[in-house]
């Protein structure tokens, strides 16, 4: 029903201008094909313009036969397209069909005589059939031609018997209608002129909205990527200062293990040389020497790891909070890109070409 109705649409507005009677018969022709299910044919195409016609009398013989003509011809060019298509596949499937009979004849060269036989009365009677096959499609044709021509005779003659009652009122029609189509080709230009005028000024607006969005996701991506930047760099210095922390402490363990291990060789070497007592005091001393070394060893160490935890809760607030920024710009250059998609979506919507109805006959 579309493809139909389209047709008919084009041919009258193919002009620039819409008759007043071909405006009726386009809106009659559609109300009775929306009662129609399904695709059409032909032959029903046909009674479907021949009842329009029939409601709509103030349609001149010419008008009617040319949109007649542009519509049927459609459907006319189709079938005999389809009838060619369709013989010619018979033909080859029917030289496909000789060829390999006459292979298989000389394969069979034992049976050659009675396959030749065999093969000739086949293929006559394959000729018998296409004959009658092509007849019968002809006679087909000939008998639809036929129907097509008694039908346009027929509608032709009740447009006759209707062109006498037509054509008084016609010149006063035309007349009105001419002055009608004046004033609106005039409306039509102003509207025209005043939709350029608005499109213009929204493609205006439409990009220097585009413009502005693109330049708020650059800043936004350039900030994200130098929040992320000194983020690392952050934590490579925080990871070095780490490790040459951890160096240190390793180093002062090492040398006060050092020192008391050389305590204890002095302690024995000179305990071989003193008296029993003075073994005693002097062992005391060294003990007690390395009670306060272990001691001040132990205080370095438990400063040192205290410095570190202090260290590393600074550097996890750091990242953080710098992941925390990262995520907030994440988020405003999501939002940004979601509303400049909603604006040329809501751009596109409205400039989705919308095809209307005819226009209403102006009074």
């Amino acid at each position: 029903m579309t493809e139909v109705l389209t047709i008919v649409q084009d041919f009258i507005t193919s002009d620039g201008m819409i008759k007043s009677e071909q405006r009726k018969f386009y809106q009659v022709l559609r109300t009775v094909l929306s009662t129609h299910e399904g695709t059409f044919s032909q032959t029903e195409i046909e009674q479907y313009m021949i009842v329009a016609r029939t409601e709509t009398l103030d349609l001149s013989d010419e008008d009617y036969k040319a949109i007649y003509d542009v519509v049927i011809e459609r459907y006319t060019l189709s079938q005999r397209l389809e009838e060619e298509a369709r013989l010619e596949r018979e033909l080859a499937e029917k030289a496909r069909l000789r060829i390999e009979a006459e292979k298989k004849a000389r394969e069979e060269e034992e049976a050659r005589i009675r396959a030749e036989e065999e093969a000739k009365a086949l293929a006559e009677a394959r000729a018998r059939a296409e004959e009658e096959a092509r007849l019968k499609a002809e006679a087909e044709m000939r008998a639809k031609i036929e129907e097509e021509e008694r039908l346009a005779a027929e509608a032709e003659r009740r447009a006759i018997e209707e062109e006498e009652a037509r054509k008084k009122a016609e010149e006063e029609a035309r007349i009105a209608e001419e002055q009608r189509l004046a004033a609106e080709e005039e409306a039509r230009i102003a509207e025209e002129q005043r939709l350029a005028a608005e499109e213009e000024a929204r493609l205006k607006a439409e990009e220097e909205a585009r413009l502005k969005a693109e330049e708020e996701a650059r800043i936004a991506e350039e900030q994200r990527l130098a929040a992320i930047e000194e983020a690392r760099l952050k934590a490579e210095e925080e990871a070095r200062l780490k490790a040459e922390l951890e160096a240190k402490l390793i180093a002062e363990q090492e040398e006060n293990a050092r020192l008391a291990n050389e305590a204890h060789l002095k302690m024995v070497e000179e305990a071989i040389k003193i008296t029993e007592d003075e073994r005693l005091a002097e062992e005391a001393k060294i003990n007690a020497e390395l009670e306060e070394a272990k001691r001040i060893a132990d205080e370095k160490e438990r400063l040192a790891l205290e410095e570190e935890a202090k260290l590393l809760a600074e550097q996890n607030a750091k990242i953080a909070a710098e992941l925390e920024a990262k995520k907030l710009a994440e988020e405003e250059a999501r939002i940004a890109e979601e509303q400049r998609l909603a604006e040329e979506a809501a751009l596109e919507e409205a400039n989705t070409k919308v095809i209307p109805d005819l226009p209403p006959l102006d009074d």
